[in-house]
């Protein structure tokens, strides 16, 4: 069963990757990701036991896509691209933590 998303909160979105040689070089992984992208405000990154940042925002997929990983980039269909900081399960579904410098 995957998880639903009221109409009026969903996004659809494409997850893109680049080549770790040419930057220029961009590749689709998926296409048409219904997401609803949230606030964390209390989400802190820790390393060794110390802070070393907070994400700031999450994407709750409606139903997962195993091929999305850690630095692939989630483009919006107003064209901002945020950083997908790190991939997390959650029951049948995935969180995406992203990091980017403007989200409205």
């Amino acid at each position: 069963m995957r998880f639903r998303i009221p109409p009026q909160l969903k996004e659809t979105v494409t997850v893109v990757r680049q080549d770790a040689f040419v930057r220029s070089n961009v590749m689709t992984i998926a296409e048409d990701v219904v997401c609803l992208i949230s606030p964390e405000s209390d989400l802190i990154r820790l390393a060794s036991g110390v802070a070393t940042g907070g994400t700031g925002w999450a994407a709750l997929l409606e139903k997962p896509n195993e091929n999305i990983i850690d630095g692939d980039i989630l483009r919006r269909a107003d064209g901002k691209e945020l950083t997908i900081h790190r991939v997390r399960p959650l029951g049948d579904t995935m969180v995406l933590e992203l990091r980017g410098d403007e989200i409205p």
